[in-house]
């Protein structure tokens, strides 16, 4: 997670570094701004969905990984 929050932050570094020079004057610069922003909160939004989708798997492995070890001391004959 945190390999992908480093890789959204250098993204947004040079996406800002592509903002337009300001003799583009401030209307350029805002409405850069804003696409900017849009297309960062896209990117946290699906940060969001892979971090909730992780979530779910590792619960997932964590139920298969408790069965097979409940199998294991099942298999084991008492002493």
């Amino acid at each position: 997670m945190s390999a992908a929050l480093v890789k959204a932050a250098k993204q947004f570094d040079a996406l800002v570094a592509a903002l337009p020079p300001s003799e583009d004057g401030e209307k350029a610069q805002l409405r850069r701004i804003a696409e900017l922003q849009a297309e960062n909160d896209a990117v946290g939004q699906e940060l969001q969905k892979q971090l909730e989708a992780a979530v779910k798997e590792v619960k997932q492995v964590q139920e298969l990984f408790n069965q097979a070890a409940d199998n294991c001391l099942n298999l084991k004959k008492p002493d």
